[in-house]
């Protein structure tokens, strides 16, 4: 099962959600992990991680992109865990 957090970019503080992980569907969304273009990727039966990403970089399931307003790439401290997060399927 999936999850989405509430996010703050350290730099604007922008708020946003963002999903983490898969969902029992099999699908999940990837970033890539120099310029957080996100990728949806279909996980169930045999996936394969997506090719590189045209800048580069690679898509991993541990990054989270980049913030929607100013661009700061985002890390696993940037998730708010005080606030209610959800399960998605």
């Amino acid at each position: 099962m999936g999850t989405i957090y509430t996010l703050r970019c350290r730099r604007c503080g922008h708020e946003f959600q963002r999903r983490y992980g898969v969902g029992f569907n099999g699908q999940g969304t990837l970033y890539c992990d120099r310029c957080g273009k996100a990728r949806a990727v279909d996980f169930g039966g045999g996936w394969e991680l997506p090719p590189a990403c045209e800048c580069g970089g690679t898509f991993d399931a541990d990054a989270l992109g980049r913030c929607p307003q100013c661009g700061t790439m985002l890390s696993k401290e940037d998730i708010d865990y005080d606030q209610e997060f959800l399960c998605w399927d």
